[in-house]
């Protein structure tokens, strides 16, 4: 007679390798597991921080860039999108405290932003540069900001904490799509700004044509 085969029902895995010694399938396992990683609390703690230090450094952006312009049709535009920028703020602040940190701590990224934004506002540029020059720094603060939510909002469903993922999630929905106008409006307007700029001619050109025009006059009358 031949011999009848018997089979392990112990901690082996079977010939079709999909089980493990416990009954249950190892990749399922595997990818159980890294849904339930949960993100570093200290990581998120410290990038809050950087992202309200990046969120305060834009309110100063347009505050300085409304105080300084020369053109009146950004104004509306500009106010608008500080006062989103002063929501921002406290959206990240509420974020920070739902994670049981001091609003007032800052994490070594959050000082580095600080430091950049007062860099922003230090430069100075000739009087008819400001406009130009207050939007690029807009645009250099809102593509940090911009990436800064669509951050949060990729690791938003690994937070552990309930209360602080309801908090940032909340925030997502509110911001992100705000701060793609931002970042959008401000590169269409630097780049109008900068054609506006290359289609006018420099003070300096002005009075080298107008010192030229003088030349030709008088050259006229002499003869």
């Amino acid at each position: 007679m031949p011999r009848e085969r018997t089979h392990s029902n112990g901690g082996h895995k079977s010939h079709n390798g999909r089980k493990s010694h416990n009954g249950m399938s190892r990749s399922n396992t595997s990818s159980r597991s890294r849904r339930g990683t949960a993100v570093s609390v200290e990581w998120l703690r410290n990038f809050l921080s950087e992202m309200l230090a990046v969120e305060k450094g834009g309110v100063k952006l347009y505050e300085k860039a409304l105080s300084e312009l020369d053109h009146s049709e950004l104004e509306d535009k500009l106010t608008e999108f500080l006062n989103q920028t002063h929501r921002h703020v406290e959206l990240c602040t509420s974020m920070i405290e739902a994670v049981d940190a001091d609003a007032e701590f800052q994490s070594p990224g959050a000082q580095a932003a600080e430091h950049k934004a007062e860099g922003l506002i230090s430069a100075k540029v000739p009087p008819e540069m400001q406009d130009l020059n207050n939007i690029e720094n807009l645009v250099l603060a809102e593509t940090k900001d911009h990436w800064n939510w669509e951050t949060l909002a990729s690791i938003a469903p690994k937070i552990g904490d309930p209360e602080l993922k309801r908090a940032a999630t909340k925030a997502i929905s509110e911001v992100r799509r705000q701060e793609k106008t931002h970042l959008d409006w401000n590169e269409k307007t630097l780049s109008k700004l900068a054609m506006e700029s290359a289609m006018h001619p420099s003070a300096n050109e002005m009075s080298e044509s107008e010192a030229g025009d003088q030349d030709e006059e008088i050259y006229s009358k002499e003869d």
